[in-house]
């Protein structure tokens, strides 16, 4: 047979192994037809029809949704007489979060007594309560419910801004895609993903995903352009640093680079610092390495302390030293160190030298410090010679 036939008769014979159906093999003993039925916030229903039924004495089902990756749950399904199964999970008990996806597969006991493990199937946990919009523009894809396609145009509009300042910054790396699914409000946003009620966005590069909160109003096109890059930040330094790389970068760190790539910074920020600046109340950056404040007023100023820490490192030292320092920390150096290590100084005089950069009167309310002890002696002599000569001009009078 010459080449030409050999490479039609591969190519048959490539087709006829493509289209057969799955499970239609000689190998596999049952075909396996998956269907899911989801509600958010209430409940999965699994269902399957194996075929042909009566080779089906058991089924199992395993789940796992991909943010949990150490976490398989695993129940008998209700099998009946026609083939088909089925189990619920109640969202209820054990809630996911919203847009992860699931991963199933069946293990079935034959009646022969042998097993047969199902491929894996798969699919997004959409949050139903909602009816979303989409709009591409790659490398971002924006999901909504409520508003315009003005308002999706803007959210993409700001993460488009938000990358180009990361990547001028600190050399962010350039995502293939990036989901946005923005909720009209906090608490729907944190509903969906179990969060903290004061969170208004969040990352989630596990599940390839940000959030936002961005409620209708006057203050929806400043938050527009602060939190989708705040949060897009966070998903690139994910990117940057690895899966545990990410979770060793130090607290000020992760949110000082997020909180200056906004494009709309938080004009709160610059009082808090004011105020701890004139009171001395400083929260030491060293205390900072593994989570924020939980109070209002304490989680401020972190976030004011961080913001303006980075700033302060990116105007010394530069994207590269500081792409250079997320790298460091990356690779599982201590909070400490790793500033040591990537830019040559220790953490609490980098923060002694900012804190001056930024309170520029401290060096002269310092020197004043230093001098008030002469200066109130020369005042004491000054004030004792006047008083000689008031004495000496009324002696002589």
């Amino acid at each position: 047979m010459n080449p030409r036939r050999w490479w039609l008769a591969g190519a048959f014979f490539w087709l006829v192994l493509m289209g057969k159906p799955a499970g239609a093999s000689a190998a596999t003993p049952v075909e396996v037809h998956p269907k899911i039925n989801a509600t958010f916030g209430e409940q999965i229903l699994f269902q399957a029809r194996f075929s042909p039924a009566a080779r089906v004495k058991k089924a199992v089902l395993f789940y796992r949704p991909a943010w949990q990756q150490a976490k398989t749950f695993f129940s008998e399904m209700t099998l009946e007489p026609d083939g088909t199964a089925f189990f619920a999970h109640d969202l209820r008990q054990t809630p996911f979060p919203a847009f992860v996806t699931v991963y199933y597969w069946f293990r079935l006991t034959l009646t022969d007594g042998s097993t047969y493990t199902s491929p894996s199937f798969a699919f997004v946990l959409t949050d139903t309560r909602f009816h979303w919009q989409t709009m591409e523009a790659p490398p971002f894809q924006v999901f909504w419910y409520r508003g315009s396609a003005g308002f999706a145009r803007k959210i993409a509009d700001a993460a488009a801004a938000g990358l180009k300042q990361a990547q001028a910054l600190w050399n962010a790396p350039a995502p293939e895609s990036v989901t946005i699914y923005a909720y009209a409000s906090p608490q729907a946003l944190q509903s969906a993903l179990g969060l903290q009620n004061w969170a208004a966005g969040h990352a989630s590069p596990r599940l390839g995903a940000v959030y936002v909160a961005l409620p209708p109003g006057p203050e929806q096109e400043a938050e527009i352009r602060r939190l989708v890059p705040h949060e897009l930040a966070h998903y690139l330094l994910y990117h940057a640093a690895g899966d545990l790389g990410y979770a060793n970068l130090p607290a000020w760190l992760n949110e000082g680079l997020a909180s200056v790539t906004e494009r709309s910074p938080n004009p709160d920020y610059t009082a808090a610092l004011e105020h701890a600046a004139q009171t001395g109340q400083w929260l030491p950056l060293s205390g900072l390495c593994a989570y924020f404040p939980n109070d209002a007023s304490g989680a401020l100023l972190a976030y004011a302390e961080s913001a303006s820490f980075t700033r302060y490192l990116l105007k010394r030292y530069g994207r590269t030293a500081i792409h250079t320092l997320v790298l460091t920390y990356a690779q599982g150096v201590g909070c400490r160190e790793g500033v040591v290590q990537a830019l040559g100084e220790p953490l609490p005089l980098l923060m002694r030298d900012w804190q001056r950069s930024i309170t520029p009167h401290s060096t002269l309310a310092e020197a004043l410090n230093r001098l008030l002890p002469w200066l109130l002696l020369l005042g004491a002599v000054a004030a004792s010679l006047a008083a000689g000569a008031w004495v000496g001009r009324k002696s002589a009078a």
